[in-house]
C-alpha cells in the first residue's frame, strides 16, 4: 500500500546527523544577513555619507549572491554538496577577518569588498544547503523539510540583530550625525559651527516664509502643520545660538555622564515596551530634566558645548565682529519665540503677524551671518585641525566597534569549517551524482527555461528578497526620522519583528498541512500588502506597528517560493537552486533605490505631505503585489499542491 504523505518521515533516520549539520548553516547566514542590515544606518552616521551611499553595503552584500550563485551551482553539480559547503565557509570566514584591516584603514570600499566576498561564500552555502536539504528524503515532504531547516534561520538572524543593537549601535560614540557633519564642515572648509548654525536657521526662515506666503495658508491643515514644525525648529535654533544658560553646559554634561548606565538589555526591552505603548515613558532623571529645561534636548546640549568651545576663539580672532554677531543673535530670539507662540495659539489674527516677525528674524540672522563671515578663517586653523583630529578619532573608534563582531565570527567559522570537514559525509544517499565526466548545462538550462513555475518563482524570489531587505534595513531610518527613536531602539523594534517572524514561521509551517503552498503564499502576500500600505500612509507609532507586522507575513515566503519553484526538478534542482539564490541579488538593486528615495524631499500629495522615508516603502509594496500574483498563479494555474 502506498504511504500517505503524513506517514512519510520528514527526515529519514539514516540522514538525521547530516540533516542537523546542514541545518546549522541556516542560522550562520541568518546572522550575517541581520547583523549587516543595520550597518546601513551605522556607516551613514560614521562616515557621513548619504542613504544611497550607505545602502551600497546591501548592494555589495547581496551582489555576492548574484556574482557567485551560478558558479557555485556548477561547482556542486560537478563535485559534491560537501565541497560546496566547505568553500562557502572558507570564503565567509576570510571575509569576516577582512573587517580588521578594513577598520584600521578606515576604508569604505574595503568594507564593501569584504561584504562582497562574504556573500560569495554565503552564496555557496545557500546554493548548496537548500537543495541538499530537499534531497534528504522523499520528494513529497521536501518543502516541509526545507521549511523545518529554514525555521532555524531566524535564530541566527535574531542573534545578529541583537549583536548589532547591543554591541554595535548602542556602543557607537554618542556624537550625533548633525554634530559630526558640523565637525567635518569645520575641518574641511573652516566654516565655524556658529556660522553653520546661522546658515541653517536662515534656511528655516526661507522655508517658513515660503509656506506663509501661500494664499490662505492658515486654512490648510497641511501648511499649518508644516509651518508649526518650522516655527518650532526656528525657535529652538535661535534660542540655542544665544542661550543664556550656556555657562551651565559643562556641569549638566558631567551630571548626565555620571548617571548609572544600568543593564543595557533591560533598558532595550523597556525602550521597546515604551514604543509599543505597553509601558509609560519613564520620567527623566534630575540631570536629564535639567538638560531638557536649559538646552531643549541632548542635541541642544551637544551644540551648546561646541558653541562654548568656539565662542572665545571667534572673539579672540575679531572681537568687534564677534560682539556685533552676538548682539544680532540675541535680537533674533524674541521674534522667533513669538512666531512659535503664534503657531501654538492657532489664532489666525496672531498668525497674521508671522511674516513681519520673520522679516525681523531674517534681518538679524543675516547681520550675524555677515559679521561671522568677516572673522578671518586663518586665525581658526588650530580649531579646524582639532575638529579634524576629533572626527578622525571618533570614526576610527566606531569602525573598530563595527569590525569586532565580524572578526570574532571569522574565528568561530574557522572552527566550524574544521568540524564540517571532519563530520560531513562526502555524499549522501539522497544526493544525485554522475556529473563528474561532464555537465549537461545546455539541457538543464533548456528544461529550466521551459518551466513557467520555476521562472516565475525566480522573479517572485527576487522581489521577496528585495522586500525583506528593505523592510528590515530601513526600519531603523523609519524609527529615527518619523518617530525620533535612537538607532539602537529602532533596531530593537527590528528584533521584535524578527521574533514575530520566527513565531509566524512555525505557525505557517503547521498550516501547510492543510493549505496548499500557493494559497498560503497568496494569503501572506495579501496581508503584507495591507500592512505596507499602512506603513506608508498611517502616521505615528501605528505606521511603525504596521512595518513590524509585515514580518509575520514574510515568515514563510522564501522557503515556500523556493519549494514551489524547485518542485519536481530532480537533479536540475542543483542549477535551479542557483537561479533562486541569484534572485537574492534583487536586494542589491532595490535597497539603494529605496535609499535614494529617502534622500529626496518630502512628497507633496496635495492634501498632505508624505515624508520620503514613508514614501520609500512603495517599493516593498510593489514587491508584495508581485508575490501575491505568483501565489495565485501557483494554485490556480500551475497547480502545485504541496
Amino acid at each position: 500500500m502506498k504511504k500517505s504523505e503524513n506517514d512519510i518521515p520528514v527526515v529519514p533516520k539514516g540522514l538525521l546527523v547530516t540533516f542537523v549539520l546542514v541545518t546549522i548553516l541556516f542560522p550562520l547566514w541568518g546572522f550575517a544577513n541581520d547583523i549587516t542590515n543595520p550597518m546601513v544606518a551605522a556607516f551613514k552616521n560614521i562616515l557621513l555619507i548619504s542613504n544611497f551611499e550607505s545602502s551600497l553595503v546591501q548592494a555589495a552584500f547581496y551582489g555576492g549572491y548574484a556574482l557567485m550563485a551560478i558558479p557555485a551551482a556548477i561547482f556542486i553539480k560537478k563535485y559534491s554538496y560537501k565541497k560546496g559547503v566547505l568553500i562557502g565557509l572558507a570564503l565567509y570566514s576570510i571575509a569576516c577577518l577582512m573587517f580588521i584591516p578594513s577598520g584600521m584603514a578606515m576604508s569604505y570600499p574595503l568594507f564593501l569588498l569584504s561584504y562582497l566576498i562574504m556573500t560569495s561564500g554565503l552564496s555557496f552555502l545557500e546554493t548548496t544547503a537548500n537543495p541538499y536539504i530537499l534531497s534528504m528524503g522523499d520528494e513529497r515532504t521536501a518543502t516541509r523539510r526545507l521549511n523545518l531547516s529554514q525555521a532555524f534561520n531566524p535564530m541566527g538572524s535574531i542573534t545578529g540583530m541583537f549583536v548589532a543593537s547591543m554591541f554595535i549601535l548602542a556602543a557607537l560614540n554618542s556624537t550625533s550625525e548633525t554634530g559630526r557633519r558640523q565637525m567635518k564642515e569645520l575641518a574641511d572648509n573652516g566654516t565655524p559651527i556658529y556660522l553653520q548654525e546661522v546658515n541653517s536657521q536662515l534656511d528655516t526662515v526661507a522655508d517658513l516664509t515660503t509656506v506663509t506666503s501661500e494664499p490662505e495658508w492658515q486654512e490648510s491643515k497641511k501648511l499649518v502643520k508644516k509651518a508649526g514644525a518650522l516655527a518650532g525648529a526656528l525657535q529652538k535654533g535661535t534660542f540655542l545660538l544665544d542661550n543664556k544658560n550656556a555657562a551651565d553646559a559643562e556641569a549638566v554634561q558631567t551630571a548626565i555622564a555620571a548617571q548609572p548606565q544600568g543593564n543595557k538589555f533591560k533598558s532595550a526591552i523597556e525602550a521597546v515596551a515604551v514604543v509599543m505603548q505597553v509601558r509609560e515613558q519613564p520620567a527623566p532623571t534630575k540631570a536629564e530634566a535639567e538638560r531638557n529645561e536649559l538646552f531643549v534636548d541632548g542635541r541642544g546640549l551637544e551644540l551648546t558645548l561646541a558653541l562654548n568651545e568656539e565662542a572665545p576663539l571667534l572673539a579672540k580672532a575679531d572681537e568687534q565682529s564677534w560682539k556685533a554677531a552676538e548682539k544680532s543673535l540675541d535680537q533674533a530670539v524674541a521674534p522667533a519665540a513669538k512666531i512659535k507662540a503664534a503657531m501654538d495659539s492657532g489664532d489666525t489674527s496672531e498668525m497674521a503677524a508671522i511674516p513681519s516677525l520673520l522679516s525681523n528674524v531674517k534681518t538679524e540672522l543675516e547681520a550675524a551671518q555677515k559679521n561671522l563671515q568677516s572673522i578671518p578663517s586663518a586665525s581658526l586653523q588650530a580649531h579646524q585641525k582639532e575638529a579634524a583630529e576629533s572626527l578622525n578619532t571618533i570614526q576610527k573608534s566606531d569602525l573598530g566597534i563595527v569590525s569586532t563582531p565580524y572578526a570574532l565570527m571569522g574565528g568561530f567559522l574557522i572552527i566550524v569549517l574544521g568540524i564540517f570537514a571532519w563530520k560531513l559525509p562526502k555524499t549522501t544517499e539522497g544526493e544525485h551524482g554522475g556529473d563528474v565526466e561532464g555537465l549537461d548545462l545546455k539541457g538543464t538550462l533548456g528544461r529550466l527555461f521551459h518551466n513557467k513555475a520555476y521562472l516565475e518563482g525566480v522573479v517572485a524570489q527576487t522581489f521577496y528578497v528585495g522586500a525583506q531587505i528593505m523592510c528590515w534595513t530601513f526600519i531603523v531610518q523609519y524609527g529615527e526620522l518619523e518617530l525620533g527613536l535612537s538607532k539602537s531602539t529602532a533596531q530593537n523594534c527590528n528584533i521584535l519583528a524578527m521574533i514575530i517572524f520566527v513565531s509566524s514561521r512555525f505557525i505557517c509551517t503547521f498550516l501547510m498541512h492543510y493549505i496548499s503552498s500557493g494559497a498560503l503564499l497568496t494569503i501572506l502576500a495579501s496581508g503584507a500588502i495591507l500592512l505596507t500600505t499602512g506603513t506608508i500612509f498611517v502616521e505615528g507609532y501605528a505606521g511603525l506597528y504596521c512595518l513590524i507586522g509585515v514580518s509575520a507575513c514574510m515568515s514563510l515566503m522564501f522557503p515556500t517560493i523556493y519549494g514551489i519553484a524547485l518542485d519536481g526538478l530532480g537533479d536540475d534542482a542543483k542549477l535551479g537552486s542557483a537561479g533562486l539564490i541569484l534572485a537574492i541579488g534583487g536586494g542589491c538593486i532595490m535597497t539603494p533605490l529605496q535609499g535614494r528615495i529617502i534622500d529626496l524631499p518630502a512628497l507633496d500629495l496635495g492634501f498632505a505631505e508624505l515624508a520620503s522615508v514613508r514614501a520609500s516603502f512603495a517599493l516593498p509594496l510593489i514587491c508584495f503585489i508581485v508575490i501575491a500574483l505568483y501565489g495565485w498563479r501557483t494554485f490556480k494555474i500551475h497547480r502545485v499542491a504541496k
